[in-house]
């Protein structure tokens, strides 16, 4: 190779070498993989995604780990903003030059009925113990009618018979045509509750999904019969009812109105996706959950709480305010028709007092989802 040659390679050789340690001179920027507690930080309370995430097997014989898709959401959890499994795994739509829907992925469940009490019924969603509930379906339902469904949640240490015998619900439901399924909650060292947020344990320490349970009924019942999805109800007592709120903010696209008796919102991202009307009844001489906050369960202050919820909940700001010597009643109006009723009787306590129940039925038949 005579010299012009060997300069002209070297050029050619010394351009390549440049090039290359120019391109691995930048540091590269792996998809960053997500996955379940992982910190969301930087992402706004409430925000869904759709990620691939390491699962475990459950399975006896052998444990395995795959990869599955699935929807996430940012919530605080013990003052930290982490991801979690959404409990409704909805589709999360991602925008660029078009607009694509990732599809729904299907629950996995099995219901049995018992033998001995045809209302008891055992689902077992997947993933999930097995879980019971009742199903009160009046005489008069009509196949191919559709007919209100309303999901009664008892209070923490009791069942679902007893808020149907607090409430007195069935009566007015064989009246009134109402599907009812009083569910049951997960019990845990001898004694039963709902994962509502904060509260109450131990349902909140072995972290049951009780918003994927309930979800699930739904789907469930609507295979099953003609339920009409203006009126999706669910009601609660206490535990029960802070169950109810979270159903509100985290389920408000099949839950329509809710109905709170001596509950309180406990949860700390709820970001409703449509509006849910609700009408809360408490007891200024309630010392479990009191009025205006604290307790055994340091609940939040019934009014502010509320007042919270009534700005995600595309209401007014200020409320119509209603003072009579029994009782205070604050009323919002919000978007599209739905309402908030807040109503503090100064004689009464924790308990579930009678009349309660047609005062929740009066309101959650004047408010259907339109």
């Amino acid at each position: 190779m005579n010299p012009t040659g060997i300069m002209e390679w070297m050029k050619r050789f010394s351009i390549a070498l440049c090039a290359l340690l120019l391109w691995v001179s930048f540091p590269t920027s792996p998809a960053q993989a997500i996955s379940i507690g992982q910190s969301c930080a930087k992402a706004k309370l409430g925000k869904r995604i759709t990620a691939t995430v390491r699962v475990n097997n459950t399975s006896k014989k052998k444990k395995l780990v795959k990869k599955k898709k699935l929807v996430l959401v940012c919530r605080k959890r013990s003052g930290r903003k982490v991801w979690i499994r959404a409990a409704v795994q909805t589709p999360v739509t991602t925008t660029t030059t078009t607009t694509t829907t990732v599809p729904e992925p299907i629950t996995s469940y099995t219901v049995s009925v018992d033998e001995t009490d045809q209302t008891l019924h055992t689902i077992t969603v997947e993933g999930m113990q097995p879980r019971t509930f009742f199903l009160n379906v009046p005489a008069s339902y009509t196949p191919g009618t559709p007919t209100p469904l309303l999901l009664a949640f008892h209070s923490r240490t009791t069942n679902g018979k007893e808020i149907l015998a607090t409430s007195q619900i069935l009566s007015w439901a064989a009246a009134m045509n109402i599907i009812v399924v009083a569910v049951n909650g997960a019990v845990h060292e001898g004694y039963s509750s709902w994962n509502a947020g904060r509260c109450c344990t131990n349902a909140t320490t072995y972290e049951e999904n009780d918003v994927l349970l309930t979800s699930t009924i739904i789907d469930y019942l609507e295979s099953q019969a003609t339920i009409d999805a203006s009126r999706v109800w669910a009601m609660g007592h206490s535990n029960g009812g802070m169950m109810a709120y979270r159903l509100a903010c985290e389920l408000s696209e099949k839950i329509t109105a809710v109905a709170v008796v001596a509950g309180a919102l406990v949860d700390d991202s709820c970001n409703p996706t449509q509006p849910v009307s609700i009408i809360h009844l408490h007891g200024n001489l309630d010392p479990t959950v009191p009025f205006h906050g604290g307790g055994k369960f340091e609940t939040p202050s019934i009014y502010h709480s509320i007042a919270e919820f009534t700005k995600v909940n595309q209401c007014n700001i200020s409320p119509n305010e209603y003072v009579m010597p029994n009782k205070e009643k604050y009323h919002w109006i919000c978007k599209s028709g739905f309402e908030v009723q807040l109503i503090n009787y100064q004689e009464v306590s924790h308990q579930w007092v009678d009349g309660y129940t047609e005062q929740i039925l009066q309101f959650l038949f004047a408010h259907p989802r339109k």
